[in-house]
């Protein structure tokens, strides 16, 4: 699969698979307060995107191409994209067109502007959209969900509730629905992972989630870890230490 004979970069393989071809995949997340991005498979290494780009870039022009198609699953401030785009020009790769599922208008319309095959998506979004969430980000320990936060330990994950994350900020929420909220995302999570454990007849522990979560015991089961924030009653205001 390719546009027009432009290989296509995805940025989501929940969305797009990559394969040998046409279809290359980017795997980069930003990191929390800061427009770094980095990778999620190699998220302590500051260099990993631009590596990873300048290794799809060589690629794609060893096979004699020069331009590329982005793909996303979703276009909000479209500042992530900015900051590819760049990255693969600085490699000599030229990002010609974007596709995605969802664009605010107003991202839409730079990228129409910007770009010879501007920014087609299936819906376009207009500017008094609050935010644009995803629900993988409100399960705790799910793959590829919620936002990097850089520690002292490295680089971690926090799903967007509290105690782990921060709703307001990461998903709009309402600061008066702040922990009413939290706590649903936590007992959501719990009846996933109870679910889980049944069907894996084995107790599923922190460091055995395939990305390691913030302000967790990596030797406590996931279901202990998730009953004892619905349990406990105290302040879940900051993040990004250990307690």
């Amino acid at each position: 699969m390719f546009i027009g004979g432009i290989p296509i970069v995805s940025l989501d393989k929940v969305y797009l698979e990559p394969e040998s071809t046409y279809i290359e995949f980017l795997d980069c997340t930003r990191l929390d307060g800061s427009k770094e991005l980095v990778s999620r498979k190699d998220p302590n290494n500051f260099e990993s995107v631009d590596n990873d780009i300048e290794k799809i870039s060589n690629k794609l022009k060893n096979k004699n191409y020069n331009g590329i198609v982005l793909a996303d699953d979703v276009v909000f401030s479209g500042n992530v994209l900015k900051s590819i785009i760049d990255k693969f020009n600085s490699n000599g790769i030229s990002v010609l067109g974007i596709r995605s599922c969802i664009s605010m208008r107003e991202s839409y319309e730079y990228f129409n502007d910007e770009l010879p095959l501007g920014l087609k998506c299936g819906c376009v979004m207009e500017d008094n959209v609050i935010d644009q969430i995803c629900e993988r980000d409100f399960y705790f320990g799910i793959p590829q969900s919620g936002i990097s936060i850089n520690t002292s330990d490295g680089v971690v994950k926090a799903p967007y509730f509290r105690p782990f994350g921060d709703p307001v900020a990461r998903a709009s929420i309402p600061n008066v629905f702040e922990d009413y909220f939290s706590k649903g995302c936590l007992i959501r999570s719990l009846a996933l992972w109870d679910r889980i454990n049944t069907l894996s007849s084995r107790e599923v522990l922190v460091r055995d989630l395939p990305e390691t979560i913030v302000n967790t015991n990596s030797n406590d089961s996931v279901v202990k870890t998730l009953k004892k924030e619905i349990n406990i009653n105290r302040d879940t205001r900051n993040i990004g230490f250990s307690r």
